[in-house]
């Protein structure tokens, strides 16, 4: 078989997964997002990993996307709106961390505290895991690692973010 064989096969099989995936929450909602974002960054991330590697980029794909899900899944399922919102600002601000070759990145922290009872409802950080690049199209895009803490859980996931303006004004967002 040959490579860009392989690569549709891989991207086939991703898809597949991600659906499957993103089914197991109700439709439109904040778990079957995760679930899905997840099942591509983790597919394309285990697939380029193995393909790296010299083993099967179809096989590390698909465990990069069930993973991948699982992860996503979990997150979106736990954060409400709020929660999303300051994870999400937290991201870009870490994808616009400039690139220092003497210093690694620096996280990003975040938390939600309810406004009523003045507890923290979730928390996490944000660390950029590469330096910006351009993809084919021209549009600039940067890894960021993840990690967020509710109800005495953690969990961690890398996703790509693209620069995209938007109207509420910000501008990485995380690519369809």
């Amino acid at each position: 078989m040959t490579a860009s064989r392989t690569w549709i096969l891989a991207l086939v099989l991703v898809a597949g997964t991600s659906t499957v995936l993103a089914s197991c929450g109700a439709p439109g909602s904040r778990q079957s997002a995760g679930a899905g974002i997840g099942a591509v960054a983790g597919g394309v991330t285990g697939g380029l990993i193995a393909r790296n590697a010299g083993l099967n980029p179809v096989g590390g794909a698909v465990i990069g996307a069930v993973a991948g899900g699982l992860v996503g899944s979990a997150i979106g399922k736990t954060l409400d709106d709020d929660e999303r919102r300051q994870l999400a600002l937290a991201s870009e601000l870490a994808a616009e961390q400039p690139v220092v070759k003497s210093a690694p990145p620096k996280k990003v922290q975040w938390k939600r505290t309810d406004p009523q009872t003045s507890t923290v409802t979730a928390s996490g950080w944000v660390v950029p895991k590469s330096e910006p690049y351009q993809k084919p199209d021209g549009t600039t895009c940067r890894e960021v690692t993840q990690n967020v803490s509710k109800n005495g859980k953690t969990q961690s996931q890398d996703v790509m973010l693209c620069r995209v303006a938007q109207a509420d004004g910000s501008n990485w967002v995380i690519p369809q």
